[in-house]
């Protein structure tokens, strides 16, 4: 296909511009224009102009930007295709190859005003099909840090790009990159922290999730091995965390127990003692939506665990247990730090009374409370 979109480039000056005449010279008539925030619909079928490089069928479209403008193209439909840039003299300004089941976005920035053609083009000889086509005007970032959060949007043009983000508020910090134009990287340098991220997101998406200190950042953006450009954002959340956040492993839970924890930053997971005082059906629930959560439980002949038990990504764990004492583990599957809410309550609905590890009259050996720090 590249070989093919390479080609297009010259065949598309040959196709609409005449033998011996510059693809700006042709007739634009036949371009249809394509206006910000107006979609328009085609289709690519028998009657559409031939690329005299593959065989393909093309449609071509026009505007007229000015000197670094910057533009979203997008195109969905059904057809399997490509868009193709050009400058008006029918230089290549950029590509894109649409990907099976998938959309396709091509970002640019105008080298000089002027008008730029925009091909629309099946992969192959045999590729028909309607589609949508819309341009957007991308505002590009103005420069300023984030402070304590914030989104940006910006386009990659070539290597790595870096943002500062400064912390007022030390705190749990959730950092996505995301772009539908290149699979992304990000990394984040400050005082003694250094981390990077591809595929923490969703698809090749990035995130990092961490606790900063008060101090100034720096956010790096990149794509995979270098090799990609275009639109992403950039989004810094601040999570707030509550007074009595537990942060430390071996905290005693009981029926009836609502937390909020930190998992921690080394592996992503969490300790706790579970104190069942009486037998019964018991609930535990860890929803958060930052990570996939999942839980284990063990003590005597109890070993359980879960991933996806409860809505979405979270984990939930429901089972009749012996009165007695029990370890669970908290965890994210991505093994990255989190705030997870861990819920555990009685499966009949009522509210057990919460009672003192003493009260627990099946003791299981755990691990005794240590503190850790919030890493």
């Amino acid at each position: 296909m590249r070989t093919a979109t390479t080609l297009l480039a010259a065949a598309l000056a040959l196709a609409i511009g005449g033998c011996g005449q510059k693809a700006g010279a042709a007739d634009g008539g036949k371009a249809t224009s394509l206006d910000f925030d107006k979609a328009v619909a085609g289709e690519i079928t028998t009657s559409s102009p031939l690329s005299f490089s593959d065989g393909s069928r093309y449609q071509l479209y026009s505007m007229q930007l000015k000197d670094k403008q910057a533009v979203s193209l997008k195109l969905v439909g059904s057809l399997s295709g490509a868009l193709s840039v050009f400058r008006d003299d029918g230089t290549l300004v950029t590509r894109g190859e649409r990907s099976e089941d998938t959309g396709l976005e091509v970002t640019f920035r105008a080298d000089g005003a002027g008008r730029y053609r925009i091909a629309v083009n099946g992969d192959d000889a045999d590729a028909y099909g309607p589609y949508r086509l819309q341009a957007t005007e991308v505002v590009p970032y103005d420069g300023k840090p984030l402070a304590n959060g914030g989104q940006i949007v910006d386009l990659l043009a070539g290597e790595r790009q870096e943002y500062t983000l400064q912390v007022d508020k030390p705190g749990l910090y959730q950092i996505n990159l995301t772009s539908n134009a290149f699979d992304t990287v990000l990394d984040l340098k400050g005082a003694n922290v250094e981390e990077e991220d591809d595929d923490g997101g969703s698809s090749t998406n990035s995130r990092l999730s961490l606790m900063l200190d008060a101090g100034t950042y720096k956010l790096g953006v990149r794509a995979l091995d270098d090799e990609g450009n275009g639109q992403f954002r950039l989004d810094v959340k601040n999570t707030a965390l509550a007074a009595d956040v537990v942060s430390s492993d071996g905290t005693a839970l009981a029926v009836g127990a609502n937390v909020q924890v930190l998992l921690s930053r080394d592996d992503g997971e969490r300790r706790f003692v579970l104190n069942v005082p009486q037998a019964g059906a018991v609930r535990i629930d860890a929803l958060s939506d930052q990570v996939d959560t999942t839980l284990r439980l063990t003590g005597g002949n109890i070993n359980l665990e879960d991933d996806d038990g409860g809505s979405g990504t979270n984990a939930r764990l429901q089972a009749n247990l012996p009165a007695g004492r029990y370890q669970l583990l908290v965890a994210s599957l991505e093994e990255s730090q989190a705030v997870v809410q861990v819920r555990v309550s009685a499966e009949s609905g009522e509210s057990l009374s919460v009672r003192d590890a003493a009260s627990a009259d099946n003791d299981v050996a755990v691990a005794a409370p240590t503190d850790v720090d919030a890493n």
